[in-house]
């Protein structure tokens, strides 16, 4: 059925009603539409296809028209365009009419009211503009709605309605609301666009450097939407190794433009819900500034030392580093704070310390801590490719990897298979036991220990085995290729 052409209607109030109806009604009695600048769109689409139907299509979708006969001719405009065909009133109506539409969408009358009634096409812009205008109203009004229904339907869930209606109104406010379902062929182009872009990067990176030559090259550097987990057991060095992470992606950034590395390098995010901000940047501190941390902690630092982690200090200060170091965080808070973070400062790249310190309200993780670890690890995931960011979280190995002998494996990540499914990446590290005497003790070992990283699972690329260094005066992890060339 065609709807008709006003701009806004008041639909007759029944007499008793469902209550998630009588919600939404109260809430949205207006519907917004501009039946008028829609078929300014699409007049000037027809009259002038080579000039308009590119920037309507960059702006909008046929969701976005609210007239069910204008959504149609749209999408009949734009694929005839992306197809070549000649576009007038009577090849549009015969396209129509192949797929059986030109009846319910009022063709050949409507296309040829459309037509006499263009103007110029110069406004365009201001016509798509009102279109989309209309159409995130709409989408707020849905989101309104659902999260009105919400309250209602789940009193006692505060902090899952929270979280639902801060991720809807972010999608609504920053991304406009696209569809999500698109077919193959609007992909194709996109696809083949990337691998060209592939081989102009050939020998570089496509995301951001871990600061580990053979990680690089094994994993292409942190990309956008990936969640990384980084596991070991307890004291063998995650935070460590994570700071490691943070250090080479904040000191410098590659200048595409330039071909060089400037300084400071990419914003990074992070959540510590076990060491305090101060611990962190203690240990920053001598781990940039090669200084022993206990010396630190001692006060047992001379004045050349002293001055040269001043020295560091003003360095680390250009840094893009945020931190949060709030302690038994929801996931449900983490993911409105990391919303903040990324809008505010931009980040590129989040570290959480770690995964199971974070909790769940919702009430199926309350008796059964897989469940509960099952839904952190998923919310994790959708935060990173909610924000386009990759996400860096450490976990705890369970007891049996640490009774084993042998190197820790994926099963051997604690509470939940649920994280080894959802990670794009899992790192495990690992001390060799070539460091423990026959009675299994730790033997003394010097400054520098070598440690194994090993790339258990990579959703794109394949999976590897990489020695590191970690000097232990400065709780600081090396490459070796780099440590070789000093």
């Amino acid at each position: 059925m065609i709807m008709p052409a006003s701009g806004s209607g008041h639909p007759p109030k029944p007499a008793k009603r469902m209550r998630s109806a009588s919600i939404s009604q109260e809430l949205s009695p207006t519907v917004h539409y501009s039946a008028e600048a829609e078929k300014a769109v699409l007049g000037c689409m027809m009259a002038q296809p080579g000039e308009v139907i590119d920037e309507a299509t960059e702006t909008l979708n046929k969701d976005d028209f609210f007239v069910p006969a204008h959504k149609e001719i749209f999408e009949a405009l734009k694929d005839m365009h992306n197809q070549k065909q000649a576009i007038d009133v009577m090849t549009i109506h015969q396209w129509l009419t192949d797929r059986k539409l030109a009846e319910a969408v009022g063709s050949p009358g409507i296309l040829a009211d459309l037509y006499v009634s263009f103007a110029t096409h110069l406004n365009v812009g201001s016509y798509v503009r009102i279109v989309k205008d209309k159409s995130l109203l709409r989408c707020l009004q849905m989101t309104c709605s659902m999260i009105v229904q919400d309250i209602a339907d789940m009193p006692d869930s505060v902090a899952s309605v929270l979280d639902r209606a801060e991720s809807a109104i972010f999608q609504v406010t920053n991304l406009g609301l696209t569809n999500s379902t698109v077919s193959a062929r609007e992909e194709i182009d996109k696809a083949i666009t990337l691998i060209e872009d592939f081989q102009s990067r050939k020998g570089r990176l496509h995301g951001l450097h871990t600061g580990f030559h053979k990680l690089d090259e094994l994993t292409a550097g942190w990309k956008p939407g990936e969640m990384i987990v980084l596991a070991a057991r307890p004291g063998q060095g995650k935070t460590a190794l994570a700071l490691t992470f943070a250090r080479h992606a904040l000191d410098q950034r590659y200048d595409e433009v330039t071909d060089a590395w400037k300084k400071p390098g990419h914003p990074v995010g992070m959540f510590s819900l076990e060491m305090t901000n101060e611990q962190l940047m203690l240990r920053l501190l001598a781990s940039y500034g090669s200084e022993s941390l206990q010396r630190i902690r001692q006060g047992d630092l001379d004045e050349h030392s002293l001055q040269k982690l001043r020295m560091v200090a003003a360095d680390m200060k250009e840094w893009p580093l945020y931190l949060d170091d709030s302690s038994f965080l929801t996931i449900t808070q983490l993911r409105g704070k990391a919303r903040r973070m990324k809008d505010r400062y931009g980040i590129e790249l989040l570290l959480i310390d770690y995964l199971q310190l974070l909790r769940s309200e919702s009430a199926q993780a309350k008796d059964n801590r897989q469940n509960e670890v099952a839904e952190i690890s998923r919310g994790i995931k959708a935060l990173a490719k909610e924000l386009s960011i990759p996400i860096i979280i450490l976990a705890q190995l369970n007891r049996r990897s640490e009774e084993s002998k042998s190197e820790p494996a994926l099963h051997n990540l604690r509470e939940s298979g649920a994280i080894e499914q959802d990670a794009d990446v899992v790192l495990l590290l690992h001390r060799p036991e070539a460091d423990k005497d026959a009675d299994g003790n730790e033997r003394p070992s010097g400054p520098i220990i070598p440690y194994s990283l090993n790339i258990a699972k990579q959703r794109n690329g394949p999976t590897d085995r990489l020695d590191i260094l970690f000097h232990a005066p400065y709780t600081r992890f090396d490459d070796p290729v780099r440590h070789e060339t000093r």
